[in-house]
């Protein structure tokens, strides 16, 4: 893999695929003394997952050799990949003891490998922006990152991308709810990248203008990812010293739904006016305003 960027996107698309299969990178080609990055074998009992994966739940439709290229690929590369899916196949008749159904391989490129698709014969795949197919007795696809659409189903495909199309999915990463799956799949391979980043500029210096517009944006994310656990500590921490002090006040523990309704309340109402409660409310009326829905 050329740099940290291929390793991150070999790494999350693993990740992604591990959701409804089994996906292994630097698989072995024995015959050929190579490795693939990803080789992915759908799980039967998951196939009904493979939709929240967009586009690329389509292509784990079946077992597939995925080739991911932070650099757009040209006719060398293409040549190089095909060469390890024949080695594959080979290989797997091998294990087989007789035929073994021909492996797909999907190259993901970065940029648009208009050489590529022009000698080998690679056509749009109708209503599928950025989905390219050669004849199908090849079984090989072409994903164009850069071509595809802005939309949440090729989120995890764009952080494979590179310069802009990276930077907008970071952010777009980083804008989901906290429980996104993908925020799960990805955002530790963002902070691994980031602390393989130097954090001095003048250590960057070999870096290309790309690569140090990515590690920025990164390190913002990271930031704000501080400060945003930061806060919510302390919101805990203020919720845990609110429950102590309505306990004391009410003489007993607060029940499960009772914690609820003041976290809730914390936040829709603010910490002034929950102290305002406590400190003017007896007991039973503390205990009516947490028990009454329409309470302010």
């Amino acid at each position: 893999m050329r740099s940290r960027f291929d390793a991150f996107g070999k790494n999350v698309l693993r990740d992604t695929l591990a959701r409804v299969g089994a996906a292994d990178t630097g698989v072995e080609v024995i015959a050929a003394s190579q490795t693939m990055d990803v080789w992915y074998v759908p799980d039967p009992a998951r196939a009904a997952s493979l939709t929240e994966l967009g586009l690329l739940g389509e292509l784990a439709a079946d077992a597939c050799q995925f080739e991911p290229f932070h650099d757009t690929p040209g006719p060398g590369e293409l040549r190089g990949c095909v060469r390890k899916q024949l080695h594959w196949h080979h290989e797997l008749e091998r294990r087989a003891g007789g035929e073994a159904p021909f492996p797909r391989l999907c190259l993901l490129s970065s940029g648009r490998p208009g050489t590529v698709l022009d000698a080998f014969g690679f056509g749009p795949v109708p209503g599928r922006p950025g989905l390219y197919r050669a004849a199908p007795g090849w079984r090989v696809d072409v994903v164009v990152i850069a071509e595809l659409p802005r939309t949440r189903e090729t989120l995890l495909l764009r952080l494979l991308g590179a310069r802009a199309v990276l930077r907008d999915a970071i952010r777009e990463l980083a804008a989901l709810p906290e429980d996104a799956w993908e925020r799960s799949i990805a955002l530790p391979w963002l902070v691994r990248l980031r602390f393989e980043t130097p954090a001095e500029p003048s250590a960057r210096a070999a870096e290309d203008a790309e690569e140090e517009e990515i590690v920025t944006e990164v390190q913002r994310w990271f930031e704000q990812l501080k400060q945003s656990l930061r806060d919510e500590g302390l919101k805990e921490g203020q919720i845990q010293a609110l429950t102590r002090q309505f306990e004391k006040k009410l003489g007993r523990p607060l029940a499960e739904a009772e914690r609820s309704v003041l976290a809730e309340r914390f936040d829709r109402l603010g910490l002034d006016r929950l102290d305002d409660v406590r400190l003017e409310l007896s007991a039973d009326a503390l205990a009516a305003w947490l028990a009454d829905p329409a309470a302010r």
